[in-house]
């Protein structure tokens, strides 16, 4: 009788414990929906340059007063969720975090990737083309108008076709930030 109670106790634990097994260890769309995809800079950066879209690379830190108010002012926009899943993959790179971590055959902490993308502060954005060769850099906080427009620069290809300074001089560089258009 007892041992009968303990193998059915068993199998009620085994039966319970069964659900937390199979639980993935990956982001799916659904995961991500509602958010920018970020890739973590621990799995991204040694498999760096990967995928189809440009590159969006952006240095911030827990500390940073001017990267929490762009995560909450423009990361968290739905039309800047949607914009940059559909033409960016996103890495989030906070080095103070990073002990080590493997790029482009090198292990580096957090402060050498800080010297090898010679960052000067935080938040630091970084695009780079699919074949990893950084196509802008830019320092500092961003409004909504000017990331929009930093954004559409890269994704919609003007990058190749004109300097910066002739894009936003351009009627192509027109974005809405009121009704949330690009």
């Amino acid at each position: 009788m007892t041992r009968n109670i303990l193998i059915s106790a068993l199998l009620i634990l085994l039966v319970l414990s069964l659900p937390g097994c199979g639980k993935k260890k990956y982001k799916t769309p659904e995961d991500v929906k509602g958010t920018v995809a970020w890739l973590d800079a621990r799995s991204a950066l040694p498999v760096f340059p990967m995928g189809t879209n440009p590159i969006y690379m952006f240095f911030n830190a827990d500390w940073c007063k001017y990267c929490q108010a762009m995560k909450k002012e423009i990361f968290d926009r739905p039309e800047i969720i949607d914009y940059m899943n559909k033409h960016f993959t996103s890495i989030s790179v906070i080095p103070d975090s990073i002990k080590s971590v493997r790029f482009l055959d090198q292990d580096m902490s957090g402060a050498d990737l800080l010297k090898t993308f010679k960052v000067e502060g935080y938040p630091a954005h970084y695009f780079f083309n699919m074949k990893g060769e950084v196509i802008g850099v830019q320092t500092g906080y961003m409004n909504l108008h000017d990331f929009k427009q930093l954004l559409k620069y890269v994704a919609e290809g003007y990058v190749d076709k004109m300097d910066y300074a002739t894009y936003l001089g351009s009627s192509d560089a027109e974005v809405d930030t009121t009704w949330g258009d690009f």
